[in-house]
């Protein structure tokens, strides 16, 4: 499932990889290690066994196991997609495809579970007591799309994929500790890692598994050949596509885990469609039209002003908030410190004091939003608070003494929040300009600042239309300070690819966190991950303070440890100014047609699109009195 998508908060997709692959809930080494039984389990958890919320045969709490099968689920996709392989480095990959046709060894439930998992593809889970190894039993039913077995050699496969220069590096990231996968019998694989980590078992439950007979053979390139066929294990199928305007997908009746409990009441539409659209206007009147069913509204604009005509007043599509639990984590403006203007943190300091967020937030988001303050925002035990204190305090005051100004003065005198966060422009205007003076940088006479020759001008690399009129004010703010910025708009292809690179100047990014950081805080702000292409550390930060923090993550021994370190890195990263931050919204906010049943609970740690394509279903009553009204033009019948 996917995190929350939001059009005035950048596509989630444009960060962290959710269109790459199934969700990467990788997990951090949060609470002491446990030593697991010595019989093989259903599931993982850093917990030990006891933490398991769902017994063998048990379904999720939050679905309904005897929701009906049946029905097409039309969906909206803003932007092409390109590819069909959701671990290759090159392309875009429609939203949701991944969790659909692949599965992975392990799954997780979805909302008061962080740290647990359960068997997917595998029947038990094994770990040693050492905790150097996990042995997987897959079942010994699980099948391909095509009907062949799903056997050891597949996840011996798959996982020397981490060695395809066509494999994603964030995968390759991820199973940076797990030294070797091999193959037991046909149905047993072990997983061996080079330190004793209690978060890599749940690493490994995430590995995508592909068919060695497909994706193995001879001459086969993993990232183009991939792209003439799509063979997984899960319960889709794509039935017929084409780039650039559609995706059909079919569910497979007889599917090889439908029985498993995991699964019971998911995945219930006979047919997902997505329809592709490149322009959010043309999208929206279509949804309104009814060419497609649900759609995530992801403007605040239009969810103010747009969905109240006659169609909603007759009940024919619904207009819903779903409150949700999820991480704020980071948006922004993030700049690439590879270019020379960017790596001085005075002139990012300037640059993030001409964002105006209050004049945006009455006059274009419709007092819709809250301002971002920190990379963990929206939660009471992450979101560092007031001063640092206690260990926190300490591991910055270590720090500082050891890496001196990567680690700046502020973090142990202030507390976080967006730069200027609640004054009037002018008077940050007034400051960015003293800063900018004192930094060197004089003004030009074309109203342009010049140091050392080099004019203070950069491009904002934008992928959507819809993201000028929150622009074009920042840029005219930027002027104020001698700031010439051109916004640039790529078409979605382009995009992806200058994203991949790191080919722009700045880029408006989202950086979604789970209730349980862990490996993916390498790939976002490692040093290592700066210099390599498809990684998310799209800011370049090679910060030898932020490392040190993320390795103490990872290495935690309880939770309060990790905490300390994840709120020390935080600070760090709010103060060196490497994003303008933006905002976030507790809330999902969603129209569809009135012919849906869903559980009475809703998940809110998956984005609800997620939820909608796995846990919705046709409601046939619902359907025939929508399309008796519709046909008579009167209102939907209670």
């Amino acid at each position: 499932m996917s995190p929350q998508t939001d059009r005035d908060s950048i596509l989630k997709a444009k960060a962290f990889g959710w269109r790459l692959a199934v969700p990467l809930i990788v997990l951090s080494l949060f609470l002491p290690y446990e030593p697991a039984l010595a019989v093989p389990l259903h599931g993982l958890s850093l917990y030990g066994p006891e933490g398991l919320k769902y017994k063998p045969g048990q379904p999720f709490a939050y679905v309904n196991p005897a929701a009906p099968k049946g029905g097409t689920l039309n969906l909206g996709e803003f932007g092409a997609f390109t590819k069909l392989n959701p671990a290759s480095l090159k392309g875009a990959l429609p939203a949701d495809l991944a969790g659909l046709l692949f599965q992975t060894a392990m799954t997780t439930s979805s909302d008061d579970e962080p740290y647990s998992q359960y068997g997917s593809l595998v029947e038990t889970a094994d770990l040693a007591d050492d905790g150097l190894s996990l042995t997987y039993g897959i079942y010994e039913n699980a099948r391909f799309s095509d009907g062949h077995p799903v056997t050891a050699d597949d996840f011996v496969f798959s996982f020397g994929l981490r060695d395809n220069p066509e494999y994603h590096p964030i995968y390759r990231a991820m199973f940076k500790d797990v030294e070797r996968a091999e193959k037991l019998d046909e149905r047993r694989v072990r997983f061996v890692f080079k330190t004793r980590n209690p978060h890599l078992p749940l690493v490994v439950g995430n590995l995508l598994i592909f068919p060695k007979h497909v994706y193995g053979e001879p001459g086969k390139a993993f990232g183009s050949d991939f792209d003439r066929t799509a063979v997984g294990s899960g319960p889709y199928a794509v039935e017929k596509y084409e780039f650039g305007k559609f995706i059909a997908l079919k569910r497979i009746p007889n599917w090889w885990g439908k029985d498993l409990a995991v699964n019971r009441g998911r995945f219930n539409f006979d047919r997902i469609v997505w329809k592709i659209y490149y322009d959010p206007a043309a999208m929206r009147e279509a949804f309104k039209s009814g060419e497609f069913d649900v759609n995530a509204v992801n403007s605040s604009k239009d969810w103010a002003l747009e969905y109240k005509g006659s169609f909603r007043k007759k009940g024919y599509y619904l207009r819903e908030e779903f409150p949700h639990k999820r991480v704020a984590g980071m948006q922004g403006f993030v700049m690439n410190l590879r270019r020379d203007i960017f790596k001085s943190r005075m002139v990012r300091a300037a640059v993030s004091l001409a964002f105006d967020f209050d004049w945006s937030g009455k006059n274009l988001f419709y007092g819709q939003y809250l301002r971002n303050e920190c990379y963990f925002d929206n939660h009471p035990e992450m979101k560092p608070a007031g001063l640092p204190q206690g260990e926190v305090l300490s591991l910055l005051t270590a720090l500082r003494a050891k890496y001196g100004a990567f680690v700046p003065q502020t973090v142990l005198t202030k507390p976080v929040g967006a730069l200027g966060q609640g004054l009037p422009l002018e008077q940050n205007v007034r400051t960015a300009n003293q800063i900018l003076d004192r930094a060197g940088w004089r003004m030009g006479a074309d109203g342009v600042r010049v140091k050392d020759g080099q004019p203070l001008r950069f491009a904002l690399l934008l992928e959507d239309p819809e993201w000028m009129r929150i622009s074009e004010p920042y840029k005219n703010n930027l002027r104020k300070l001698g700031v010439d910025m051109e916004i640039k708009l790529a078409q979605p292809a382009e995009y992806e690819e200058k994203l991949n690179r790191f080919n722009f100047d700045m880029v408006a990014i989202d950086y979604p966190q789970s209730r349980a950081p862990g490996i993916e805080q390498r790939n976002q702000w490692g040093s290592a991950s700066a210099k390599t292409h498809g990684t998310h550390n799209y800011a370049g930060i090679q910060n030898p303070a932020v490392d040190e923090l993320i390795e103490t993550i990872l290495q935690a021994q309880n939770r309060k440890e990790a905490i300390d370190a994840l709120q020390a890195m935080d600070r760090i990263l709010t103060h060196q100014f490497y994003i303008v931050p933006h905002w976030y919204i507790p809330y999902d906010r969603l129209v569809y047609w009135n012919k849906f049943s869903r559980p009475p609970v809703n998940p809110s740690q998956s984005a609800i699109l997620s939820n909608v394509a796995e846990l919705w279903w046709e409601d046939k009553e619902k359907a025939e009195k929508l399309k008796k009204a519709r046909a008579s033009r009167k209102p939907m019948p209670r």
